[in-house]
């Protein structure tokens, strides 16, 4: 039964949510009308209505079986890969739900989910004061409790505006936060751009967040790709980052196929692709030799389709050792496909 709940809250038509449309205005319809409003549903609408008269005539079986035909190699397309024991939270804004994400034998799925409240104006964030909620990926920087009573029990300010933000899409504004409400009957879609939830709830997701390593998935809605895209996109970018990780080694010997996997639009803290490459070539002059341990991996899509294209976190921490020098970072990569290539956009760390 779990698995047939469980799907059935999966079961979003692209078109709304038009069954359930139908159902709260049942009571207003006669019977010909009722089977009249059923043969204009859209077909996917109609057998999610199939799996719930199966299971309430008790053929959870029949039910499950139509389940795992129809949907049962979709999988969640924002998260691709996350550490042993670790949860990705992913913000639905239209539909204004949050969902906890684990990675159950390779593949993402949803253990808990929370309604939330999210911007007063729809789209995504495009500067400060717009009342709208950003849409990207963002990291919890730290747990507050010391704020007014307008915040709930507290709150976790999020890395908005990133990098990316900043200096590709030049948006800026501050301040995004989940956060908690003291008022349970707050109006959807009434933030100032926070996720809001209610104290109880965020009690309970609190429990699921570590800062600067939970990632923050804000979409537009929850989408959902093929098992084989999934594995197939999934192992590419793996291979990326050891790739990344075994060119960066290599850099006192030969710096050129490291400084290849960057691309022409890169930025960084300290500005953009030549001056990274005059940085690189700087420091390494003073190599003899460079180990790196990448632990803690995890992969994320953006749900946004951007002028680049899809855009992907890539956070790991990052043990380095050199000869003269040694750190251990919290390394973030977003990471684009141009001519059918991954590129590092930019690279910051947490």
């Amino acid at each position: 039964m779990g698995l047939l709940l469980l799907s059935l809250f999966l079961l979003t038509s692209a078109r709304g949510e038009t069954l359930k449309e139908l159902l709260s205005h049942l009571d207003s319809l006669t019977p010909q009308q009722i089977e009249s409003e059923i043969n204009k549903l859209p077909q996917e609408e109609k057998l999610k209505l199939q799996i719930l008269l199966l299971s309430y005539a008790g053929e959870n079986g029949k039910a499950s079986e139509i389940i795992r035909k129809i949907y049962g190699n979709r999988l969640i397309s924002n998260v691709l890969v996350l550490p042993q024991n670790a949860y990705a939270i992913v913000v639905d804004k239209t539909n204004e739900i949050v969902y906890v994400v684990k990675m159950e034998r390779g593949a993402p799925k949803i253990v808990k989910k929370y309604p939330c409240i999210t911007g007063k104006r729809p789209g995504d964030k495009l500067e400060e004061g717009d009342q709208r909620t950003p849409e990207g990926i963002y990291f919890p920087k730290y747990w507050t409790s010391n704020l007014p009573p307008i915040y709930g029990i507290g709150a976790f300010p999020l890395n908005y505006p990133n990098i990316i933000d900043r200096k590709i899409l030049k948006r800026n504004g501050h301040g995004i936060w989940i956060h908690g409400t003291n008022n349970p009957n707050r109006p959807p879609h009434s933030s100032n751009g926070c996720i809001v939830l209610k104290n109880s709830n965020l009690e309970e997701l609190k429990d699921f967040i570590n800062v600067k390593r939970t990632p923050v998935v804000i979409v537009s809605k929850l989408s959902f790709s093929s098992r084989k895209d999934f594995i197939s996109e999934k192992k590419s970018l793996i291979a990326f980052v050891l790739k990344w990780k075994k060119y960066w080694e290599e850099t006192p010997k030969n710096l050129k196929p490291y400084l290849s996997l960057y691309d022409k639009n890169f930025v960084w803290k300290g500005g953009n692709l030549k001056s990274w490459i005059r940085h690189k070539r700087r420091i390494t002059k003073q190599k003899r030799w460079i180990r790196i341990r990448l632990s803690d991996l995890t992969i994320i899509k953006d749900g946004r389709i951007l002028k680049f294209g899809n855009l992907y976190v890539i956070r790991a921490k990052v043990s380095y050792r050199s000869n003269n020098y040694k750190s251990d970072t919290n390394k973030v990569l977003y990471v684009i496909k141009r001519d059918g290539k991954w590129r590092i956009l930019a690279e910051e760390n947490l």
